[in-house]
């Protein structure tokens, strides 16, 4: 007797799992406690494997996600040409956490506590000198992902930098943080201004 075998996946802050064996040639369904099941319109499909029959399903309502900021900043980061600076003031307190869901936003840094494919889209303001070369990016683990967008100034004017990103593979646990640096001189850049949004796309 063939089986296909079912894995529902809800996440919450206790987790929750549920088999389902459906008989191949009955349709039968056993080992369902549908007691235990959220509602179905609170379902999405993330994915399926051909391999093992599986099929996983996630509450859509809990998906993790976040919105950081901060405005009207004045904060010097000291550079040194070609070295990466964290984009923080001297407490790690730059940013304000707008929204934080199924992760942890501290020290101005994002900790995913779910694994997954996650997006963001950040935007930067900020300023530098004359004819200086600037480099954003996101680190993962404190090591540079293939995320880095630059940005040349001109005097002291304030200029934006958009750094949209999808991030593969993100493990439960993984520690995301924004950096700058100069790469054609020490001149220090000032930020002004940040929204950082992330959210994890599937499983």
């Amino acid at each position: 007797m063939k089986y296909l075998t079912i894995i529902l996946l809800f996440f919450s802050i206790a987790g929750f799992s549920q088999s389902v064996k459906i008989d191949g040639a009955t349709g039968t369904v056993s080992d369902l406690a549908t007691d235990t099941m959220p509602a179905s319109a609170d379902l999405i499909i993330m994915g399926n494997s051909d391999t093992s029959k599986s099929i996983t399903f996630e509450n859509f309502t809990l998906v993790p996600h976040g919105a950081f900021s901060f405005n009207d900043s004045s904060i010097t980061l000291t550079m040194t040409t070609g070295a990466w600076s964290s984009i923080t003031n001297a407490t790690n307190t730059l940013f304000t956490s707008e929204d934080a869901d199924l992760l942890t936003f501290a020290g101005d840094s994002v900790t995913l506590e779910h694994a997954g494919d996650y997006m963001c889209i950040i935007s930067l303001s900020f300023s530098g000198s004359a004819a200086d070369q600037y480099e954003v990016a996101l680190f993962l683990n404190n090591v540079l992902t293939y995320v880095t967008i630059e940005r040349s100034t001109s005097q002291t004017d304030v200029g934006n930098l958009s750094l949209p990103a999808y991030l593969e593979g993100i493990a439960a646990g993984d520690d995301l943080t924004l950096k700058i640096r100069n790469t054609a001189s020490n001149d220090d850049a000032t930020v002004i201004s940040c929204s950082w949004l992330i959210w994890r796309l599937h499983i």
